[in-house]
């Protein structure tokens, strides 16, 4: 992946995780070719914490195709730029989730439009903690902090 114009859009979680596996991959080539090359300590510290976040999020297991069937999907919905990012990133499950994330949600959307934006984001986006959820039985356990 190469980045053609620093600021020309915002970048998905997806894109910085391969951006990432892709620039540590190229490091560890270069080192193996030219043991003497070495890379400052706290940007491979930053690396591999954010690889490993990353790792624990639904872009991880997210693909190129799926990423550009939920935008094609979702462009009838007059989204901007953010909500659809957010959108993509966070993969909401519920209704509440989207209202969360779409700004003036109430006024610019009706129902069924949300409930149709809600599947196209279940549909085109499956998260790998749906499993996860069945198997407990739907429910999350809340730790409550003294």
């Amino acid at each position: 992946m190469q980045i053609k114009n620093a600021r020309s859009a915002l970048l998905s979680n997806y894109e910085v995780f391969r951006l990432l596996e892709e620039s540590q991959a190229t490091q560890k080539r270069l080192q193996k070719a030219d043991p003497t090359i070495t890379y400052p300590e706290h940007l491979r510290t930053v690396q591999f914490e954010l690889t490993e976040y990353l790792k624990e999020t639904p872009c991880s297991t997210q693909t190129t195709e799926q990423i550009a069937n939920f935008l094609n999907q979702m462009s009838p919905y007059n989204l901007t730029k953010a909500e659809r990012l957010m959108l993509l990133n966070l993969r909401p499950k519920d209704l509440v989730g989207v209202y969360l994330v779409i700004e003036e949600c109430e006024e610019r959307f009706n129902e069924e439009e949300l409930e149709a934006m809600l599947n196209i984001i279940v549909t085109t986006l499956p998260r790998d903690d749906d499993d996860e959820m069945e198997e407990d039985g739907g429910e999350e356990e809340v730790e409550e902090e003294e």
